[in-house]
C-alpha cells in the first residue's frame, strides 16, 4: 500500500536536495525560485514527516546529519525514477536532450572533442554540457547529480559508484627540446629530483602520486612554478624554466618539435581514465548513446 504524504512532498524534496547541495537556506531559494524562509518551511516540513534532523546549524555552518546524508541518498534516487517515468511516452528521446559530463581540464580538451563530434554528427539535437574541474569536484557533481556521469582517473571506487575504464595513459617526463640538463633516456628519479620541477597544484589527479613515489625514495621535487594548466606546463618547459611529468594523453605530435618526451615506466605505472557513475543513476537515451560513443561495449545494468 502507498502511504499518503502531506503537503507538496515533492517540492519540500526539492527544497532539501539544494539546501544540502548549496549548504545555504538563501542559496538554495535563488536556485528554486522561492525565498529563504519558504526554503527553510520546506525542511522542517520534511523533518517533521519523518521525525528527524536532517541539517546540523549548530557550529555556525550548515551540515548534513548521518540520517541526512542517507536522506539525501534517497531523494536524489526519487528524483532519478521521475526522469525515467518521464520518458515513457516520449516518442523521440534523442531530440532537444542535455548531457552533462564532469571531468579534468585535460580530458576535456585532449580527449573528448573527437567523440563529441562524433556525438554531435549522430543527435545534432542534443547539447553537451562539459565542466572542467578537479577530482574532488567531480566526484562531487556525481555524487549529487548534478552530472550524468564523469570521467577521471580513480584510485579507489566507492559503494555508491560504478566504474567503467575508457582509456590508458602513461606518465611521461617532458624537458625543453635542446638538452640543457644533460639526462638521459631514460632518467632516474634521483637525477629527476636535482633539476627545477615545474609541478601541477596539490589538487591535481597526479600530484599525490608523484609525490608518494618521490618521498618513498626519500626524494624531493624542486619546485621552481606550480600551474595548474598542462598547455601552460608545456610552454614554460619550452622555455627551459624546468621539467615537469605529466599525462601522455596531452602530448601531441607538434610538442616534440619544442619538447624532449621520455618515458617513466620504469618509474610508473599505467593508469586509466574512466566513466564514473552514480550507482543506480537513470540513464536518458541520449546519455546511453554518448557512452556507446565513448565505449562501444559498455554494458548497462539496470
Amino acid at each position: 500500500m502507498i502511504e499518503e504524504m502531506r503537503g507538496d512532498f515533492l517540492q519540500w524534496l526539492r527544497g532539501f536536495y539544494f539546501a544540502a547541495q548549496r549548504r545555504s537556506f538563501t542559496l538554495a531559494g535563488q536556485a528554486i525560485g522561492r525565498n529563504q524562509p519558504t526554503v527553510s518551511h520546506q525542511i522542517k516540513r520534511l523533518e517533521d514527516e519523518f521525525g528527524i534532523i536532517l541539517l546540523d546549524r549548530s557550529r555556525g555552518r550548515m551540515d548534513l546529519t548521518p540520517e541526512g546524508k542517507r536522506f539525501l541518498e534517497k531523494t536524489i534516487t526519487i528524483f532519478e525514477v521521475i526522469k525515467e517515468m518521464r520518458e515513457i511516452s516520449e516518442d523521440h528521446l534523442l531530440e532537444y536532450r542535455e548531457v552533462s559530463i564532469a571531468s579534468t581540464h585535460a580530458v576535456i580538451h585532449c580527449y573528448l572533442p573527437e567523440f563529441v563530434q562524433q556525438f554531435s554528427d549522430k543527435a545534432p539535437n542534443v547539447s553537451i554540457r562539459l565542466i572542467g574541474g578537479t577530482l574532488r569536484d567531480i566526484l562531487e557533481h556525481v555524487e549529487l547529480a548534478e552530472v550524468d556521469f564523469g570521467i577521471a582517473s580513480l584510485y579507489h571506487v566507492s559503494n555508491n559508484t560504478t566504474y567503467h575504464e575508457l582509456f590508458e595513459t602513461r606518465l611521461k617526463l617532458i624537458t625543453p627540446k635542446k638538452n640543457i640538463f644533460h639526462l638521459s633516456e631514460t632518467p632516474t628519479l634521483e637525477q629527476i629530483s636535482k633539476l627545477p620541477f615545474i609541478a601541477q597544484p596539490q589538487s591535481a589527479t597526479r600530484t599525490p602520486l608523484i609525490e608518494r613515489t618521490f618521498a618513498e625514495r626519500g626524494l624531493a621535487n624542486r619546485k621552481v612554478l606550480i600551474l595548474n594548466n598542462f598547455e601552460s606546463i608545456k610552454k614554460y618547459v619550452a622555455y627551459g624554466v624546468g621539467v615537469s611529468i605529466v599525462d601522455d594523453f596531452t602530448l601531441t605530435e607538434k610538442d616534440k618539435e619544442t619538447l624532449n618526451i621520455l618515458s617513466l615506466d620504469g618509474i610508473f605505472q599505467k593508469e586509466s581514465y574512466g566513466i564514473i557513475m552514480r550507482q543506480k543513476k537513470h540513464l536518458s537515451p541520449a546519455v546511453k548513446a554518448l557512452m556507446a560513443v565513448l565505449k562501444p561495449d559498455i554494458e548497462f545494468t539496470p
